[in-house]
């Protein structure tokens, strides 16, 4: 999350290694400090032509600056329901979205660790959401600096190495909320690491959507 607007405050549930919850809060810096288990929500913005959205994270975010990540995610604070968290969709995106829109996929289990020393280890509730809309409608928050869409196999391929490159088109945003479309190539390196099985999971949930 942005260490520009994220609170070291913040509470989160400590969920224990087999992924259940223990009814303790904690705060989001100590869990990283600790490497404890919490839960986050994950949304995955598939198009009816094949596509995901991802947004790049912020130059000023304090883990994976700069890198390419699901349409929109954040932590389930302590006391909140993996519905109120689907508020990332409107914090991160500008879009507001009826949680019953949304299409469970899965709960993952995904572990970094960081140069820095924090060790993310997250559950990811994952959701998929069919939309249309083009990126130029999207108003994205200052965790966001910047919106692509490419095809969804594609990604999987560039996660697996099986192709080494993406043409995109970059759409950002200047300070009057106008789009500027700019051509990009994205790399395996450009993108939070994911296990490819995750990304592989998703996309078999979008297949199925129809």
């Amino acid at each position: 999350m942005n260490g520009a607007t994220t609170d070291p405050d913040e509470l989160l549930e400590v969920f224990d290694a087999k992924g259940r919850p223990t009814g303790r809060a904690k705060r989001r810096d100590a869990i990283h400090r600790e490497g404890l288990w919490h839960l986050a929500f994950f949304c995955w913005i598939v198009t009816s032509g094949g596509d995901v959205v991802l947004q790049r994270r912020a130059a000023n975010k304090d883990v994976w600056p700069d890198r390419f990540d699901a349409s929109a995610a954040g932590h389930v604070r302590f006391g909140e329901t993996i519905a109120q968290a689907a508020r990332e969709i409107e914090e991160e995106l500008g879009l507001v979205v009826d949680f019953a829109a949304l299409v469970p996929v899965m709960r993952h289990r995904q572990e970094h660790r960081h140069e820095s020393g924090l060790v993310d280890r997250e559950l990811h509730d994952v959701f998929l959401l069919r939309c249309d809309r083009p990126l130029e409608d999207y108003r994205p928050g200052p965790e966001v600096s910047g919106l692509v869409a490419v095809p969804l196999r594609a990604l999987v391929a560039l996660a697996q190495r099986t192709i080494l490159e993406i043409p995109t088109t970059l759409v950002t945003f200047d300070a009057e909320g106008h789009a500027i479309r700019s051509a990009i190539v994205l790399h395996r390196e450009d993108l939070v690491p994911y296990d490819v099985g995750y990304l592989g999971a998703i996309a078999l949930g979008a297949a199925a959507l129809g």
